[in-house]
Order: structure tokens, then sequence, then C-alpha cells
């Protein structure tokens, strides 16, 4: 078979391009080779990429060239109502969220204290006292009182997913004795002031309620309304906002462009197709209930005349009579019901073909895009696993636990970090924890000293995995510790558990013996 001639303007270009290239870079070959490879090197490297020609059938798709900032402050308010929307009446997105808050966070992502003795060892005894301090701070963490630690980073999460920012702001609270002095206030988006925007009096840059620094672009404030813009009991008067210092927030969003100041949604990329899919179920729906509500049509063989009878001809009606008129069939048709039809009636069942043979096919594709871009897999995200082997449903599994995990260290790099900063701080300022003796001085060194212990999951194949776990043991290529914090436990806290089961085991042991002993002794006795 011939090869198929590019007859279109592009293709054109680029052969004449080519032609051009050829003869030029031959004529130079027959007097200096090398030369000749550097002049087709260099046509080679400056050929325009077909991706860029403003021709063809593509010659419309022009998108803008703007920077990250320009095009969320265009798409961000429509975008954001959306997803929000999505989130609350499609199955599939909620659903999703719901999914990927239980695997990222579940019931919290703890953290494990690293603090050293000046040999270098850990200290077990400062380590224990401040995860204790932060497990009994964590329940009340929240300034409202609603939520524990666990419940805000969850909170946070699908704030991420749905909205693409989200702001925490410190607050100093000693009105529970004993407790760090720290409180969390969530802060949505909508709550930045979007009128600062642009240069400042003093210096800084506004970028939609974030000042930045003119010089570095380091966001030194925040400026958020004293009220939602969005709340029912909202006057419609945004007043004046509040500035607050960089130092006292934690604004979390993902830069994916390096001008990018201002969060975007996850969910940006699937909106529309979640959009269409659920419409498109919707029209389905109702027609499928439309066909459904006609169940059998009666046909006259006859038109209208000018007869007595309805859709008998005149000529007929005097002497045709089956004792039953038009106007006597039912509405409705009983069980067993034996029902005389007027003379020329036909009877036809109606055909319901909705949603027809391509709907399955047609949702299915729609929501395997969906999921792809949700970055989880089609089984997962669809709860449908009709079609999955149990390969390709571990690959799958294992895939989105890569998601996850990734999510867990966004979270861990974004806020948990800097929690804990926070609250070291309050319980130094607080006089909680003297065993910081130079965190005046030098506060990093106590900020880096931590780990989290991210919520794990089950082995898929238990059997397998544990003999593999073994060998990896063995060959010193993984850890206990790894593989309980894969497992999303802490390899201390199970072996102290551990060991307090085989003291409590030994004892049960030994009463047991005991026990034995004196019913031996009893059966074997003088009176036995």
């Amino acid at each position: 078979m011939a090869d198929r001639v590019e007859t279109s303007p592009v293709g054109f270009r680029r052969r004449a391009y080519d032609a051009v290239t050829s003869l030029v870079g031959g004529t130079i070959g027959l007097f200096n080779p090398a030369r000749a490879a550097f002049y087709t090197h260099g046509r080679n490297v400056l050929r325009t990429y077909v991706a860029g020609e403003l021709a063809g059938p593509n010659k419309n798709w022009r998108p803008r060239n703007k920077s990250a900032d320009a095009e969320i402050k265009r798409a961000s308010k429509w975008l954001t109502g959306r997803a929000r929307d999505q989130v609350q009446n499609n199955g599939y997105i909620s659903g999703a969220i719901d999914k990927i808050c239980n695997n990222v966070v579940r019931k919290g992502i703890r953290p494990q204290a690293c603090f050293k003795k000046p040999s270098g060892e850990l200290d077990t005894n400062l380590n224990n006292k401040v995860e204790g301090l932060w497990s009994r701070w964590a329940r009340y963490a929240d300034v409202t009182g609603h939520d524990s630690v666990a419940a805000l980073q969850r909170l946070i999460l699908r704030h991420i997913w749905i909205d693409g920012e989200i702001l925490i702001h410190r607050v100093w609270d000693n009105s529970l004795k004993g407790i760090v002095p720290l409180r969390l206030e969530v802060i949505e988006c909508d709550m930045l002031d979007a009128r600062i925007d642009g240069p400042l009096s003093n210096g800084n840059i506004g970028r939609r309620g974030v000042e930045v620094s003119a010089e570095t672009g380091k966001a030194v404030a925040y400026h958020i309304l004293e009220s939602h813009p969005g709340d029912y009991l909202f006057m419609g008067v945004a007043g004046e906002s509040r500035r607050i210092d960089a130092a006292d927030m934690i604004y979390i969003f993902d830069r994916r462009r390096a001008s990018q100041t201002r969060g975007i949604s996850w969910l940006a990329a699937i909106i529309i197709e979640s959009y269409d899919i659920s419409e498109y179920k919707g029209i389905e729906m109702i027609g499928a209930k439309l066909a459904a509500a006609f169940g059998v049509f009666v046909k006259s063989a006859y038109p209208d005349g000018p007869g007595a009878g309805i859709g008998i001809p005149s000529t007929q009606a005097a002497t045709i009579d089956t004792g039953v008129g038009w106007g006597d069939l039912p509405d409705y048709i009983d069980p067993g019901r034996i029902q005389k039809l007027p003379f020329g009636a036909d009877i036809k069942i109606a055909e319901h073909n909705r949603p027809g043979n391509q709907y399955e096919p047609f949702v299915r594709e729609g929501v395997r895009g969906m999921s792809a871009g949700a970055g989880m897999s089609y089984e997962s995200f669809s709860n449908d696993r009709s079609n999955s082997s149990y390969s390709s449903g571990r690959d799958g599994s294992l895939e989105n636990r890569l998601s996850y995990g990734g999510q867990q260290f966004f979270l861990n790099e974004k806020l948990n970090n800097k929690l804990w900063a926070w609250f070291l701080e309050a319980a130094w300022m607080d006089g909680q924890l003297p065993e910081l003796r130079n965190y005046a001085f030098d506060p990093l060194p106590y900020h880096e000293a931590v780990t989290w212990q991210n919520p794990g999951w089950m082995w898929v194949d238990p059997l397998k995995d544990s003999k593999a776990a073994n060998q990896g043991i063995e060959n010193t290529t993984t850890t206990r510790t790894k593989i309980n914090a894969g497992q999303g436990e802490d390899w201390n806290e199970t072996l102290d558990e551990a060991i307090r089961e085989e003291g409590q085991l030994t004892k049960l042991y030994e009463l047991r013996a005991k026990n034995q002993k004196l019913l031996e002794e009893n059966k074997n006795g003088p009176n036995a």
C-alpha cells in the first residue's frame, strides 16, 4: 500500500522545508561533510513544532499564555462553586473524596518525636513526654471545640481537593489547664479579601488577599474578611479586612507553576466531565420514566367520520356494534382482566428502549476519565470490579497507595511540620517543656526532630506478603520498623505491647501450672 501523502498546508510547508534542507545539506556535503551535518542538525532544531502551527483543523485552538495567578483569578470563582456542587450532588466525586480522606488521614497522622541526647541516642523520656503533650492537646486543638487534630487534617484535605486552598490561623488560648495553649482556626479561601490586589502602600504586592514581598514573592501577610461573603447572615457589605501576619497563618495550596500565589481545586480537570455525566444520567432517567409511563396504545383502523361511533365510518356505525365505545376503555389494566374493544381497535404494547445499549459503555468511559483525573484506579473510583482480575485489582490498589502516600507527604510538609513548630513554641512559652533549653536561641533543630506516622494499609495477600516481609528482614533489605510503618503502626509501641502481652501470658501460664498442680495433689491425696 502506498504511503498517504499529506496535503494540508502544514504538511506542504514541512515537505518544502525538508526538501530545502536536503538540497542545501547535500550541496555542502560535497565539499565539507562535517559542515553539512552541522547545518542539517541546526535546521532540524529550528523546525516548527506541529502543535504550534496555527493552520489546519485546530487553527481555532488558541489558548492564552497567562501567568498562573491570571488564569486562577479568571476561573476560580465559578470553578470552586462547581467543584463544591459536584461534591455535594455527584456520587462519584463525593465517594472519591471520602475514600481519599479515609486512606490518607483515617484516624489521623501522628508525630513521632526524635529528640536526641548529647551522646546521639534518642531521648526516650523527652520524646514520650512531648508525644503525650501532643496527644492530649490534639483533642482540643480546634478553636471552635468541634474537631480534633485528626478531624482537622481530614477537613483540610477535603478543602484542598475541593477549593484548592485553605488557611489555618493560630490563636492563643489558656482556658484549659494543663493543655498547650495553642488553638487552630480554619479559614476558607472565600475569606481572603480579593480587593487587596496590586501594589500596596508599604511596597508589597497584593495577590487577591495574599500580601507578598515585591522582592522575593514570599507571603508576608493575609487579609481576611470579618465574615464569609457567601453566608446567609452576610449583609452584602464586605467592610474592612484584618491583616494577619504570615507567621500566624498556614496557607496550604499545591503550587503547580512558579507564577502561582493562590490555589485552585484539584478537581479542576474533571469538573466538566463529571457534570456532563451526571446531566446525561439525569436526562436518561427522565426519558426512562416517560417511556415507562405508557404501557399500552389502542389504535383505530378507521379515520374519524361523521357517524355516531368514534373512529368508525358512518356507513358501518349503525350495523356494527360490539357493545363497547371508545370512551369505555379503562385507564389501567387489571391482572387477568378480559376487556372488550370497540370495532376496529388494535392493541400495541409500548416498547421501552431507554437508556439503550450505549448507555453503560458511555458512562463507564466517562467515569474512567474522571478516575484518571482523580489519580485513582477505575475500580476504586467507581466501585465497579465486574471486569477486573486479581492481578489488575492488586496493581490498581498499589497504584492508589502511591497516590495516597504522595498526599500524606503533602500534608506532612505543608501542614503537620508547621503545626509541630507552633506546638513546640506554645508548649515552651507556657513552661511545659523546660527541657528545650536552647529553644530561644535556635528552635529549628527542635522543629526538625520529628517524623510522622501515616496511616498504612493491610496486606493484600497476608500469607505471601508476610513471607516476603520475613525474607526482606533476613536479607536486611527492610526492617520491622518500616514494615510496621507501612501498616500504619509504630514498631516501638507494637514491641512494648508485645512485651506486656508476654508478661501477662507468663502470669497466665504460671497460674495454670499452679492450678494443675493443686488438681493433681487433690487427686492423689490421702482421701482420693
